[in-house]
């Protein structure tokens, strides 16, 4: 691969940096971690599709649309979803 090939590649903060699991002290909820992420300079935040911070048990409709707007107004993009998902008992509980 040359480095061309990178070019569409997007710089982001993983969410999981601020939940809480590396530091001592709370999570740091997506309304807020995105303006940090910005301030930063990071192009776009993947989120971690966990809790506390956004399960999709949480994080439909209205809340998901907030998150949308604000990441809008930051010029940060949500490029994935980190699902998270125990697919090994999934598979052995059928």
């Amino acid at each position: 691969m040359g480095r061309g090939d990178y070019k569409n590649l997007k710089i982001c903060l993983h969410s999981i940096s601020y939940a809480g699991i590396f530091y001592k002290g709370g999570h740091v909820p997506l309304e807020k971690l995105i303006p940090k992420a910005a301030e930063m300079g990071y192009e776009g935040v993947e989120v971690m599709a966990k809790r506390p911070l956004a399960s999709p048990l949480d994080l439909r409709g209205k809340k998901a649309k907030e998150i949308r707007e604000i990441a809008d107004s930051y010029g940060i993009e949500l490029p994935l979803i980190a699902a998270y998902a125990d697919l090994i008992k999934a598979r052995s509980a059928g």
